[in-house]
């Protein structure tokens, strides 16, 4: 029980160090007040005192248990209004918004399934001969129908393009090298013995093929999606994509020399990079970062032509730079030669030709056709 030390007549609390010792005669046991070792302690009366200041008084602190019945009372109507209210929060409030699925990684993992099975199916159709209807059927549900005596040799198969159709189906283009006749060639007559077969000239020609594939995704809690593929009908044979009847011009006005500056810089950085000569560090501009090519499958490079998209100086200032659309030849390890083409970033430091970059794509001239370059109006 909490107790508070008052003095009579409203003085202060005396501190712990004020108050008064023992009685004379009493123990050092007793109580500061009380009357002797045979009488019980008990704290003078309130009436009139003695001589001196009177021993501080033990007053019970009779209101805590009230207060303390108080606040329980309070906690528990709390309790008991908060009940209702928070089934009337849960009826009334509104349902959290689903979260929605990453549709991006989604669609990515959706499309690698119906092409993946799209690829299976064309290449397994084209090679199939009249004894695999079963391995046909358990690709597709599509009725198998009849199948040649002998299938095709094909190669290089890739898929050309995927567009979505609907309810979670998938139209899947996939290109194939098909070994077929020569044209002009004669195909031998169906009923030849294989050892009276002719030869015949084949060749290899791009074909392709539409599959439209079904994609059941599950999404599961812990263990990712769970998909299921299925080629809906059996392979279509169909036009490939068109070539670009008027391909667009490149962004590569000036021409650079392969004997210059920058040409030599050229030349030096890609033999360093694909034929292992040199070191290629050399030849990049600081905080540069492009790795040669390990083992070289090269054994030379020659510069045969340079196309920049900005012009270039024998003493050029820090800064100056171009792309450069450059064309080499390549000389196998087995003395065969090959043209490529590369695109480099070039950039101007301390009076020398620095590659800053392997870049990825070309540059497409965006320049409206019938339109007069600024740069160029007057001359």
């Amino acid at each position: 029980m909490s107790s508070l030390l008052v003095r009579r007549r409203g003085k202060k609390a005396a501190k712990p160090a004020e108050l008064p010792g023992p009685v004379d005669g009493a123990t050092g046991t007793a109580s500061p007040w009380a009357g002797g070792p045979d009488q019980p302690a008990s704290p003078p009366s309130s009436g009139g005192g003695g001589d001196g200041d009177p021993p501080p008084q033990v007053v019970e602190w009779s209101n805590g248990p009230a207060l303390a019945t108080k606040a329980w009372g309070a906690v528990l109507a709390l309790a008991l209004l908060a009940g209702p209210a928070a089934l009337v929060w849960t009826a009334l409030r509104p349902e959290p918004a689903p979260v929605a699925a990453a549709t991006g990684a989604a669609s990515t993992t959706e499309t690698a399934a119906a092409s993946e099975r799209a690829v299976e199916l064309v290449e397994t159709w084209l090679r199939a001969d009249s004894n695999d209807q079963q391995l046909i059927a358990s690709l597709t549900n599509a009725p198998v129908g009849s199948l040649p005596q002998e299938g095709l040799t094909i190669r290089d198969s890739s898929v050309a393009q995927v567009e979505p159709a609907e309810d979670g189906v998938w139209s899947v283009t996939v290109g194939v090298d098909v070994a077929e006749p020569a044209p002009g060639s004669t195909p031998a007559p169906s009923g030849q013995a294989k050892g009276e077969e002719a030869e015949i000239a084949l060749v290899w020609v791009r074909r392709y093929f539409q599959v439209p594939v079904l994609v059941d995704r599950t999404d599961t809690k812990w263990s990712g999606p769970d998909l299921a593929v299925t080629a809906l009908a059996l392979p279509a044979p169909v036009p490939g994509p068109a070539a670009d009847a008027e391909p667009p011009d490149l962004d590569y006005p000036e021409t650079i020399s392969p004997t210059s500056a920058a040409g030599q810089s050229v030349a030096g950085f890609l033999a360093a990079m694909v034929a292992g000569d040199g070191e290629i560090t050399r030849y990049l501009r600081p905080g540069t970062s492009v790795s040669a090519v390990t083992p070289a499958p090269y054994s030379a490079v020659a510069v045969t032509g340079i196309k920049g998209s900005h012009e270039v100086t024998e003493d050029p200032a820090d800064g100056d730079g171009t792309h450069a659309l450059t064309t080499v030849e390549l000389t196998r390890l087995d003395g065969q030669k090959t043209t490529a083409q590369y695109v480099l970033t070039l950039v101007a430091r301390d009076g020398r030709w620095e590659v800053a970059g392997l870049e990825p794509a070309v540059r497409i001239d965006t320049t409206p056709s019938g339109t007069i370059d600024p740069g160029t109006a007057g001359e």
